[in-house]
């Protein structure tokens, strides 16, 4: 089973003064281009199951235009996959601090998305024999897997102790914060994580996406955090087991620059994988150095 995990778009996001000739706020409308072309390489990439771990809006009530965006490009989704499950949470920015309020997200069940806000919830999805534990902002542990299901996923917008920078914790209100022991992360087979806007590897199975774009009040420390360990933003596919068997055989990783495919490779040899090799400056240098090039 492929899978697609993707955290912290936040639609609606506003910075600086600058407009768009249509009068849209520059960074707003950048946002929704970074949406719109990750659901481009979701399409692409044909998972059965995409996960997203909250976050969608920046706030509790978004713009219009911000509501118009998020509910056609979540319509293209599930059209151009409708054998697959889409499974959305709140996060810290689009949950309601007020019952009354009404969280946003509920939107989306009505084009098929399995929508889970205000308590955790657990999805069972029988033709993979899968359940997901699906946890919202502000649900606290325990977190535990069904013993029953033969694969188990945790789906949380949290934010584990030691992993968040300083300058993150003080910008943003918290979300509901754990040990890596009250994680569990051993006892899962996938644990999709929302709420940190960089990249990060919590184990071999368990990953903070990061945000699609740079939506902080402190983008530039962001940037330099995501430069310096391995690109900070994008998605994640989760498939390598079903297409390389083989724990010996050769694997070649690349990306855009190096960084995250030598994160990648780390986590394959931690999966127990033998043979892996992360292309050392990415798809960049290699054309840069006129090195050959193909498509498929």
């Amino acid at each position: 089973m492929r899978l697609v995990h993707l955290a912290d778009i936040h639609l609606g996001f506003r910075q600086y003064q600058r407009q768009t000739p249509t009068g849209i706020n520059q960074r707003e409308a950048d946002v929704a281009v970074s949406l719109r072309r990750a659901i481009d390489k979701v399409i692409e990439l044909k998972p059965e199951l995409v996960l997203i771990a909250g976050d969608v809006f920046h706030a509790v009530r978004p713009s219009n235009p911000a509501i118009l965006h998020a509910f056609n490009q979540f319509s293209r989704l599930m059209q151009a996959l409708p054998d697959a499950s889409v499974v959305m949470i709140a996060g810290n920015h689009d949950t309601p601090r007020t019952a009354e309020t009404g969280c946003i997200l509920r939107l989306f069940a009505q084009i098929g998305i399995t929508v889970v806000e205000g308590e955790m919830r657990r999805i069972t999805i029988p033709e993979h024999d899968l359940s997901i534990l699906a946890v919202p902002d502000m649900m606290k542990p325990p977190y535990d897997p069904d013993p029953n299901a033969k694969y188990n996923i945790l789906l949380a917008h949290i934010e584990v102790q030691g992993v968040l920078p300083r300058s993150a914790r003080e910008l943003d209100r918290r979300a509901i914060s754990v040990t890596e022991k009250e994680l569990g992360a051993e006892r899962w087979d996938y644990v999709a994580l929302g709420h940190y806007h960089v990249y990060r590897e919590i184990g071999p199975n368990a990953f903070y996406s990061g945000s699609l774009d740079f939506t902080s009040n402190n983008s530039w420390a962001e940037l330099a955090e995501g430069s310096a360990k391995d690109g900070g933003k994008g998605i994640i596919e989760r498939d390598i087991e079903e297409r390389v068997p083989d724990l010996n055989a050769q694997i070649v990783l690349y990306c855009g620059g190096g960084f995250r495919s030598a994160l990648a490779a780390d986590s394959l040899r931690k999966m127990g994988y033998r043979n892996v090799l992360s292309m050392d400056g990415g798809i960049r240098e290699w054309r840069e150095k006129g090195f050959p090039l193909s498509r498929e």
